[in-house]
């Protein structure tokens, strides 16, 4: 599939470098576009700096057909290849929009791929972000703009998060990228190991980047050290510095800590946050981008598993999916290489999870019953649903406060910033039923609560007061969740 005129490595080579960015890409269309639209594209791009070339038809019956229009994809202003409309067929309910935010998103994946090529070449490991998530592609397009230009980066991040991954992110998309890349764990240096290997980076790197995790663990005497080692300005271009020279070197550092809150408390020196806080980078916590663990889990299962017959169940993955990981990404990880490390049969289920990783099962015993949630949306409570995803906690939110209006799961979604099919899936997944019963049954309560205060409120008044446009569906709805009729319910609190 390499259709490069003037190949610089083997066959078998060019295809090995070419295969994760084809399954990358297909993988990710695949989560975004329904197959009629996918046999409607085509998509060619190239990675120069990987000597990498993929075009790819998903539609098997015209190979290589002509395009009505394309779609350029590019990374940092350069042009890398192209989303292709196909001549012989419309895209309905695809918009030009659409297709050009899909092929900006291409671009970053290209880009992934090439920075797990590149830190496996240089740290030894695959170090780059995965998932397809809204939260993750929006992080990336940032590290984009950013990457181009050498300043100091500042990443806040909870306990476990994909920080490192981040960090190399940065660099490997940098001019850069082939100079060194150094860490430095602040939490576990003394003055004197810090002082050593600081010593030892300014006396061996001309160019590249120091990435200082756990900044915050830095003493006030080391953060004085750090702040005189930096600097802006260099005697001799072409020589080494004694210092760290922030014109030919990017400093990056992470806390899981509220630096401007130790600045505030006077932990943290302010002249020293000044120089590290030029640009702010936030991770999302794995619990509010669930869509990406799924893809977390096949990656790691790839890499973990003891032979190819292991495999997790559909439970177990689902399983996995609704727990709220407080470590993160590290705590996924280490769930899964327990999993198929431990695990006695092939296909590992839910129990067996539960065995191995007990915290599992405790927190995914946590849903409501229908008339527990409905209860809390009748009092206006919305604390016990804040372990679920935000996008639910926003719609639950709407619903309390629109629960007489005709609301439909177009309009629900809008408010809470999620796909109509994400959201359903929400619903189902965190509290077991859809939000057209969890809204017919708060109307349905508050018609009780109506009927309770005013036995004599006609029927007709009582169907339009909660909502429901339809007197016989109201009367059917009203059956359903009492077991009686509204005139029956009436004549139980009449005098």
């Amino acid at each position: 599939m390499n259709e490069s005129t003037t190949p610089i490595m083997s066959p078998t080579d060019a295809i090995k470098k070419q295969l994760p960015l084809t399954q990358s890409l297909t993988r990710y269309l695949n989560t975004r576009c329904s197959e009629s639209v996918l046999k409607q594209l085509s998509l060619e791009v190239e990675d120069s700096s990987q000597q990498v070339k993929t075009h790819i038809f998903f539609d098997q019956e015209h190979h290589r057909p002509t395009s009505a229009r394309s779609y350029p994809i590019v990374y940092q202003r350069k042009r890398i290849g192209a989303l292709n409309l196909l001549k012989h067929a419309d895209l309905p309910g695809t918009s030009p929009s659409e297709l050009t935010n899909l092929s900006d998103q291409i671009g970053i994946l290209v880009k992934r791929n090439a920075i797990q090529t590149l830190s496996h070449q240089y740290l030894g490991k695959s170090a780059s972000l995965q998932g397809y998530s809204d939260q993750i592609l929006n992080l990336e397009k940032t590290i984009e703009r950013i990457a181009a230009k050498l300043c100091p980066v500042f990443i806040q991040a909870e306990s476990g998060s994909e920080v490192i991954d981040v960090a190399c992110s940065i660099h490997f998309s940098s001019y850069a990228k082939h100079h060194p890349f150094y860490e430095i764990d602040c939490a576990s240096c003394d003055e004197e190991d810090f002082a050593k290997k600081l010593h030892h980076i300014n006396s061996s790197m001309n160019q590249g980047c120091i990435f200082f995790s756990h900044i915050d663990a830095l003493s006030v005497s080391q953060q004085k050290y750090l702040l005189e080692q930096l600097t802006t300005q260099s005697n001799n271009a072409t020589s080494y510095t004694s210092k760290i020279d922030l014109q030919r070197v990017r400093v990056i550092s992470a806390s899981e800590q509220d630096i401007q809150a130790m600045v505030d408390n006077e932990q943290f020196l302010p002249s020293l946050w000044h120089k590290l806080n030029f640009f702010n980078l936030n991770i999302p916590p794995l619990r509010e981008r669930p869509e990406d663990i799924q893809e977390m889990v096949e990656q790691l299962s790839e890499l973990y598993q003891l032979s190819p017959e292991q495999h997790l169940t559909e439970q177990a993955k689902l399983m996995l999916k609704n727990y709220r990981w407080p470590n993160n990404v590290a705590e996924l990880e280490k769930v899964l290489l327990r999993a198929f490390t431990l695990a006695q049969e092939n296909n590992i289920g839910e129990q067996t999870l539960a065995t191995i990783y007990p915290q599992l099962a405790a927190a995914t015993d946590y849903s409501l019953s229908n008339k527990q949630c409905v209860d809390h949306l009748l009092a206006g409570n919305l604390t016990p649903f804040q372990k679920y995803h935000p996008s639910l906690q926003k719609a639950l939110s709407f619903i309390m406060q629109n629960w007489q209006r005709d609301i439909s799961l177009k309009e629900l979604s809008a408010n809470a910033f999620v796909s109509p099919s994400h959201l359903s899936y929400l619903f189902k997944r965190a509290l077991q039923r859809s939000f057209k019963q969890i809204l017919a049954e708060l109307r349905i309560r508050k018609a009780c609560e109506l009927i309770e205060h005013n036995p004599n409120l006609r029927i007709t008044d009582l169907c339009m007061e909660v909502g429901f446009g339809d007197l016989s569906h109201f009367e059917k709805i009203f059956r359903r969740y009492t077991n009686m009729s509204p005139r029956e319910y009436k004549k139980k609190y009449q005098p």
